[in-house]
């Protein structure tokens, strides 16, 4: 069956979910290289793992940790799950895919908490083929388990809770169960949830050689079965980290990180890219561009315009819009930002009087989001998007640069190399007085 955008205001405002990533195959998907510049970035990062898209050739390095950049809802993981149809052919990766949103706490994450993830999902993945592995390849998880964890002090109340659950049998269901027991208490029980913490954290290299020690089978075995060469885990909802999090994951961890020897992408919040204390074991080059509406000159770019366009019209039907106008406004005050056009949609579904969504509701739209920046944004925060916006030279990266940027009132385009304030900022007092007092100084 052919898909239909809705094409009722109740229908399209409950579809609306900020947060999904559209699968490989869903309808509502639009290709964006185009439209952003980043058609080398499938391309580079494919190389980073040893991956040469363009004849097949397939050096996979022995372990590689590499961040994916990009502003929060910019698409980085509807994006990755198009590159991972390109990573999993035959004979290339296994891919496994960590969704950290759904299985653990990310207001609370710390990276003991991902590495159980990062085993629950491999097994889980594992169960799916039915990959048969040698009768010892479990042997040193199932050892840490019994000896580390589920006869310490620490956790002794969470062992008996997993005992019970996970009754005696062995091999991959027996394990599923214990990982499954700790990512839940990682996600919800904070009575577990330092007691386990401190226990991996006391027994790491022991983990880390049990880890190592099943990837090194599972790829083996994979191998020999002609599933895939290596084992790729791409990690998403990284990039959602704030603050604290964000440095002791990406920064205080980072050795932590490096001890799993394995090919992993996260995704990462683009402020960290320009903080300047990650650690240079961690390939942190690539990000995914903001989609383009002009060029650093101020053209239009009309790839960019008709693929917000293709965008927005998948998520409502066009007899919704009560003309192009206020379809292009839409587009124009999304800034290339998916999401942000998404936001804008949501406020015209709740802002129309009608069954259509017109020019009025349009402007109500871009005036509400709009206000919603003003509530963080200071004097001196105008004054300095207000010099970006008149000076395309880079202006540095300071504490309050960086800020702009992770609150999105900052879009970076063509991977970075140049930057615009939000669209709709510029509609606010604030912007105008700081542009108005910028012209006097010029005068």
């Amino acid at each position: 069956m052919t898909y239909q955008p809705p094409s009722q205001l109740p229908q399209i405002l409950n579809s609306i979910e900020f947060e999904e990533a559209l699968s490989a195959n869903d309808p509502r998907y639009v290709p964006t290289q185009a439209a952003r510049g980043s058609q080398k970035t499938l391309d580079r990062l494919s190389k980073k793992f040893g991956l040469w898209l363009k004849d097949g050739q397939f050096f996979p390095p022995m372990q590689k940790h590499a961040l994916f950049f990009g502003h929060t809802g910019s698409g980085k993981t509807t994006e990755l799950r198009r590159y991972a149809l390109e990573f999993s052919k035959p004979g290339r990766f296994f891919v496994v895919e960590v969704n950290i949103h759904e299985q653990l706490d990310r207001n609370n994450l710390q990276f003991a908490d991902t590495l159980m993830a990062m085993a629950r999902s491999l097994l889980t993945e594992l169960e799916k083929i039915g990959l048969h592995l040698p009768g010892d390849a479990l042997c040193e998880l199932e050892n840490w388990f019994g000896e580390r964890v589920l006869n310490t002090e620490e956790a002794k109340d969470f062992a008996l809770e997993v005992k019970t659950t996970a009754g005696a049998e062995g091999g991959i269901p027996y394990l599923l169960k214990l990982f499954a027991g700790f990512t839940t208490a990682f996600k919800s029980n904070v009575t577990y949830k330092e007691s386990l913490r401190k226990v991996i954290r006391n027994s790491f290299t022991q983990f880390a050689e049990a880890f190592n020690t099943l990837l090194e089978q599972v790829e083996t075995s994979l191998k020999a079965e002609g599933v895939a060469q290596r084992v790729l885990f791409i990690i998403d909802g990284t990039d959602k980290l704030r603050g604290e999090d964000t440095r002791r994951f990406f920064v205080e961890d980072a050795e932590l990180l490096l001890a799993i020897d394995s090919l992993v992408i996260y995704t990462a919040p683009l402020v960290l890219k320009y903080e300047g204390n990650l650690t240079n074991k961690l390939d942190a080059d690539v990000m995914l561009p903001m989609i383009k509406l002009f060029d650093a000159e101020g053209q239009r770019h009309e790839e960019g315009w008709k693929t917000l366009r293709d965008l927005l019209l998948k998520r409502a039907d066009r007899c919704v819009f009560e003309s192009d106008i206020a379809i292009d406004r839409l587009v124009e005050n999304s800034g290339g930002h998916p999401r942000e056009l998404l936001r804008l949609l949501k406020l015209c579904c709740e802002f129309a009087e009608e069954d259509s969504i017109e020019e009025a509701s349009v402007s109500l739209a871009i005036k509400q989001l709009a206000s919603e920046y003003r509530r963080f944004l200071e004097p001196e925060d105008y004054q300095l998007l207000v010099k970006l916006d008149t000076n395309t030279v880079h202006a540095g990266n300071d504490e309050r640069t960086r800020k702009l940027l992770y609150n999105l009132a900052l879009l970076e385009y063509n991977d970075g190399s140049w930057r615009r304030s939000h669209p709709v900022i510029r509609t606010l007092e604030g912007y105008r007085i700081a542009l108005d007092n910028l012209a006097g100084q010029v005068g």
